[in-house]
């Protein structure tokens, strides 16, 4: 489960993305959103899972919901990702010029 998935050139575009079997690398299920100063700026990604529910969201607003069920792998353990997207077909061509970048993470927090 990808909490936020950064598309590396298209930096604001943020995907929050289930992958399952079917689904899985760029079959993902898969919705996004664009956040404002996202270089420049901390923001709060949420990911909500629920038995009936998966529901992403950016700053508290909800930009993608998954219907949950029994009959879904989405009630065991899943891995939970932060993800920045760079090259392949996703995160696309990386600039000839890049060298290095970084990702800030000031905290994770999990409630059961």
């Amino acid at each position: 489960i990808d909490i936020m998935e950064h598309v590396g050139n298209d930096l604001g575009h943020v995907l929050g993305t289930l992958h399952m079997p079917g689904n899985s690398g760029g079959d993902g299920i898969s919705k996004g959103t664009e956040v404002e100063n996202v270089d420049s700026e901390f923001h709060t990604y949420t990911l909500e899972w629920t038995a009936d529910h998966i529901l992403f969201a950016v700053d508290d607003i909800v930009f993608h919901e998954y219907k949950n069920s029994a009959d879904t792998p989405f009630n065991q353990k899943f891995f939970l990702i932060l993800n920045v997207a760079m090259g392949g077909n996703l995160g696309g061509d990386i600039d000839p010029n890049f060298s290095e970048d970084t990702m800030e993470v000031d905290y994770v927090k999990v409630y059961q």
